[in-house]
């Protein structure tokens, strides 16, 4: 009887271990679907508008970006949802035909081989004197090559590190670029949305057989009402630079820097509606190896930050007029920095031997209350 009763007891100990087990495991399977579903990731090309190409990529239900790799590569929209609303980060064009008449003016404008003005359009390297186009009226060569240029997908995958588009171009296959840069180039682009966040990753590799001379920036323009109860000139941008580059007359750096001071100096929060600036921000403070720009909606708790690697030692802050927007545009170099360091004047200008590359990340995600 006892042999009985043990057995019987070792038997129902078994069976409520196995009991135990299955339903911790379906807990875990149901919690696992959640966080999958979470975490569900879609990349391709989405649609096409006024016969373009628009490609996205997206965490279903978080957040999505659409890029138009043939208007140079814009990422032109970013948005991101609390749950209950969509929140736009990135000012996006009206249609994609305005895009493709003012490439500067909305979305992620990308900035290459120079970031804003060459002086001119002239600059020398290496004894070699060079000359950008530009306007007969402009005293200026502005915003680089590449506004406009088609970039070519790569790819477009979902993995566990997100959603992705890769795009690249080769300088060889535009005459006019190769004609007034003479630097063969590749650059490549790779957009990745994961957790909420936008990431763009840049490589540029030096295709040819000389050194290359090159600057690198990007042009974002952010929504300052970020929430659509907030009030714009209520919003408190911060941008953690130390000094500025003093400008002439047609927005050029005459090589002096001074100290922030006013409501130039952001580094503690300046509201939106105290701010007019189209300026060259330098000594730029980094912690953990990023700089952070951030929009802060005080009066309804949202707001956005964008992260720029320590190569990025530059950040010009732009409010178009008229407009509920900022830029906050990272460079690795100031405006006309070449024809600075010709001068003398330590400037960031970045030179690639042949085969070398050069690679940064710029990231951006919503700050969203609990």
């Amino acid at each position: 009887m006892k042999f009985n009763t043990f057995s019987f007891l070792c038997i129902l100990s078994v069976g409520i271990i196995c009991v135990l087990l299955l339903l911790s495991n379906i807990y875990f399977n149901t919690d696992k679907g959640k966080t999958m579903a979470q975490t569900y990731y879609i990349a391709g090309k989405s649609t096409q508008s006024q016969g373009y190409d628009v490609y996205s990529i997206e965490q279903k239900g978080k957040a999505i970006a659409e890029i138009v790799p043939e208007l140079g590569n814009n990422c032109y929209a970013f948005r991101v949802s609390d749950g209950d609303y969509w929140f736009h980060l990135i000012d996006a064009p009206p249609d994609l035909d305005t895009l493709k008449q003012r490439p500067t003016a909305f979305g992620n404008p990308i900035l290459f081989p120079f970031p804003n003005r060459i002086r001119n359009g002239t600059w020398e390297f290496e004894g070699k004197t060079y000359q950008f186009d530009k306007q007969p009226e402009s005293p200026t060569t502005i915003h680089g090559l590449l506004l406009n240029c088609p970039y070519k997908v790569e790819e477009h995958v979902v993995g566990e590190n997100g959603a992705t588009l890769v795009c690249s171009l080769n300088s060889q296959d535009f005459p006019d670029v190769i004609r007034q840069y003479p630097f063969p180039f590749k650059i490549e682009i790779t957009y990745t949305i994961r957790d909420a966040v936008l990431s763009m990753d840049v490589m540029i590799k030096n295709t040819g057989r000389n050194n290359m001379p090159m600057g690198f920036g990007i042009h974002p323009y952010f929504r300052v009402d970020i929430s659509a109860k907030a009030d714009a000139s209520k919003a408190v941008i911060t941008v953690p630079a130390n000094k500025y580059w003093e400008l002439d007359d047609v927005l050029v750096p005459t090589g002096k820097q001074l100290d922030v001071d006013g409501t130039l100096d952001l580094r503690n929060g300046q509201p939106f509606e105290k701010l007019k600036l189209d300026h060259v921000f330098t000594d730029v403070q980094f912690v953990d190896g990023v700089s952070r720009c951030l929009i802060e909606n005080k009066d309804t708790g949202y707001g956005m930050v964008m992260e720029s690697d320590a190569i990025f030692r530059e950040l010009v802050v732009y409010t178009p007029p008229e407009r509920d927007v900022i830029c906050f545009e990272p460079y690795t170099c100031p405006t006309d920095a070449i024809n600075l360091e010709s001068k003398g004047i330590p400037a960031g200008v970045i030179v690639l031997a042949p085969d070398e590359t050069f690679s940064a990340t710029v990231r951006i995600q919503a700050i969203i209350p609990q």
